[in-house]
């Protein structure tokens, strides 16, 4: 007599690599909707987050096991040697898929892996056309000083291009630009940035300016970034909005994430910045976005496109602003959102006349809307999690 066991199914381990969990922004944000898809739709997982910080420990939250990476060292050198120490702790633990992001990669260049494991990789953007972009704020003298950042850039998200057995890419362009600069043509998958459509979505403006206190009457401009504040262009928005508050006195500019001692010389002094906060709770984020008439995204170099704000933005009704040189490849300028170049009086008034022009600017935000329905957070990480457990 032959007696058969059912045995519990082995639960598949994977690894994250990622951002800071605590930092409500970015890669961190998007690591966070992968697992919140992975919980969902892959019962049988167990998920480990390492991320390099200030301490060393070990802790779990909400069924995600975290393995900070302790790094006091100044930048580049903690991301040097937290890719080390990320290296030594995956030598020594077994998982059956590892998914890296960004500059955290670096850990593959030495890495043998087992037979059975999956390495993944997601590439935001691209790290040295980042710097490149950087660099054209600095005089001659601090170019050349801090050069020596391009060739660490390109060394840091070098291995997986070779070691990955797949690559995300979050746009066209972070495809186009890894092709060129690591000449290579093997195949990536380009998988735009989701959006949680539950959380963003269009509401009445009134109700929620009534519920966060701002003016009925008012014209409301919308920049939120942490961080990186001449890359993400808060300089072009506190421009364009002056130029525009000179033609109406009515318009006001909300700055959200913004850390006031680092862009006090951009923003004091300006009228119309009325509203300006460090940090807004993550489940608040959404109000400001319905509250908004406009959001700006102005930045100098994105990977995403959308970006996270971008996309937030469009789902939430907000009529969307972009920089030419954001390259936010989703937008085709207007139609389902505006792009411009000079952020100047003749941007401005282009503004105003979109938004004195209320069929136009329903048509584009409309458009915006059924744009971003196509990226939602389901359909994304469907897309997701079938390159990770494929």
């Amino acid at each position: 007599m032959v007696v058969v066991l059912n045995m519990p199914d082995k639960k598949i381990k994977i690894c994250f690599i990622s951002a800071e969990p605590n930092f409500d922004g970015g890669v961190s944000l998007y690591t966070k909707n992968i697992i919140k898809c992975i919980k969902k739709n892959k019962k049988d997982t167990e998920i480990t987050w390492i991320y390099v910080g200030k301490k060393a420990q070990i802790y779990t939250n909400n069924g995600v096991r975290y393995i900070e990476i302790k790094s006091n060292l100044p930048y580049p050198l903690d991301q040097i040697i937290g890719n080390f120490k990320i290296y030594k702790f995956l030598k020594k633990n077994d998982f059956d898929i590892i998914n890296s992001h960004a500059v955290w990669g670096r850990w593959m260049g030495r890495y043998k892996k087992n037979i059975n494991q999956t390495l993944i990789h997601t590439y935001h953007g691209v790290t040295y056309n980042f710097f490149r972009v950087h660099m054209l704020r600095f005089s001659f003298i601090m170019k050349v000083l801090i050069s020596p950042m391009l060739l660490f850039s390109y060394l840091i998200e070098k291995p997986p291009i070779k070691k990955a057995d797949k690559i995300i890419c979050v746009s066209e362009k972070v495809k186009r630009e890894l092709e060129e600069l690591y000449n290579t043509n093997r195949n990536m998958d380009v998988l735009r940035t989701g959006v949680d459509l539950k959380d963003f979505n269009a509401k009445n403006k009134k109700e929620i300016r009534k519920k966060i206190n701002l003016e009925q009457d008012k014209i409301y401009g919308l920049y939120i970034g942490q961080g990186g504040y001449w890359r993400k262009g808060l300089d072009r928005a506190v421009k364009i909005s002056e130029e525009i508050y000179r033609k109406n006195k009515n318009y006001h500019l909300l700055v959200i994430g913004a850390d006031y001692k680092k862009v006090r010389k951009t923003i004091d002094g300006k009228e119309f910045l009325t509203y300006f906060q460090k940090k807004v709770p993550r489940e608040n984020i959404p109000l400001y976005y319905n509250a908004a008439d406009v959001f700006f995204c102005f930045s100098r170099y994105e990977g995403g496109a959308p970006i996270m704000t971008t996309s937030e933005a469009m789902a939430s009704g907000c009529l969307l602003f972009c920089s030419k040189d954001s390259e936010q490849e989703i937008i085709e300028d207007n139609k389902n959102g505006i792009i411009i170049e000079k952020f100047d009086e003749n941007d401005a008034n282009k503004v105003i006349k979109i938004l004195n022009n209320k069929k136009i600017k329903n048509k584009i935000i409309e458009n915006s809307i059924k744009t971003i329905n196509e990226l939602s957070l389901e359909k994304w990480g469907k897309k997701y999690l079938k390159i990770l457990f494929n």
